[in-house]
């Protein structure tokens, strides 16, 4: 079995060659190991730093910086080329404990999973601030409902694939939520996945991601109500018509009973007609947040066929060669 580690760069020349050392050279069960370096575009010296170290395969340079979702989705096409059966994908400042590689790939080797998760203990990590540890448990919970699998840290950037899960992904969202896009969509597909728990490196250098607590938390938030409009989409609009038609139901109602004890028992005047005017708007609003809920999931279906057929050509096209 070959096995491709591949590590999306930017601007790391300092830290690539630590990263690069620290990787296995021999793996039971594997009989080629290959390194592949994605540079996104880096103003420094990261390919030449990268193409001078004997343990690199591959260089990649992306023509500009393109951010890390672009990054890894190229290093998963090259992997594919290069006729990888696993797929690593780790960092370039070695935070991710590079000795651990081979405990993350031996339920693809032993054929137990085919997309494994090196989960970190985030509650352990003591530069990660509250607020970002309470973003990252919301999130975590949240996208393992939507994917109903149990991920303490769906935000791990350390994973393994197996050539079949690889041919799979298509990043389609941002350099934040590719991580948690991949998971639901390898969910969404039944592909078996596992996780172990993994310890992690001091960081050398500041996150590039996130530039606050509070900008983690509302990307987060931003984050995950996109990933339920593309991989949900009948749920999150079922959810807006009932927060607009439940309202609106009573609203009319309430005129309803007003007008029958008052207006056509009592012969008063009610003065309840606001409520039937603002009751029946927001029913009509649920009507036609439900509409769309419908027509978006036929969209999610139809795109669901689409990347059926696509995954099937590839595999073809590998049975072909």
């Amino acid at each position: 079995m070959k096995l491709v580690i591949q590590i999306p760069c930017y601007n790391e020349e300092e830290n690539l060659a630590g990263a690069l050392d620290a990787l296995p050279r021999k793996i039971e069960g594997i009989s080629s190991i290959e390194v592949l370096i994605i540079d996104d575009g880096s103003s420094d010296a990261t390919s030449e730093a990268a193409r001078r170290h004997p343990a690199v395969t591959r260089v990649i340079r992306l023509p500009s910086h393109q951010g890390l979702a672009v990054a890894f989705t190229a290093g998963i096409e090259a992997a594919l080329e290069m006729s990888a059966d696993i797929i690593v994908n780790t960092d370039a400042d070695n935070q991710y404990p590079a000795a651990r590689i081979a405990d993350l790939i031996r339920p693809i080797v032993e054929g137990k999973a085919e997309f494994v998760i090196g989960c970190r203990n985030i509650e352990g990590i003591a530069h990660f601030s509250h607020w970002k540890k309470l973003a990252q448990r919301a999130g975590s919970r949240v996208v393992s409902a939507i994917c109903r699998q149990n991920v303490p840290d769906v935000t791990s950037g350390f994973r393994a694939f197996s050539r079949n899960s690889a041919l799979w992904l298509d990043v389609i969202g941002s350099n934040y939520t590719y991580t948690l896009e991949t998971l639901i969509r390898l969910a969404s597909r039944k592909v078996r996945i596992a996780v172990i728990e993994v310890e992690v490196n001091p960081p050398v250098r500041a996150s590039r991601l996130m530039k606050s607590s509070l900008d983690y938390i509302l990307r987060s938030i931003r984050d995950i109500l996109t990933l339920f409009y593309i991989y949900s989409p009948l749920k999150l609009f079922v959810f807006f018509a009932v927060v607009f038609a439940l309202p609106g139901l009573f609203l009319v109602l309430r005129f309803l009973y007003f007008y029958t004890t008052l207006t056509l028992i009592q012969g008063q005047s009610t003065g309840y007609v606001q409520s039937l005017t603002i009751g029946t708007a927001l029913l009509i609003t649920g009507i036609f947040m439900l509409l769309m809920g419908v027509v978006a999931n036929l969209i999610y279906i139809n795109r669901k066929i689409m990347e059926k057929i696509l995954y099937q050509g590839q595999k073809n096209r590998k049975a072909e060669k």
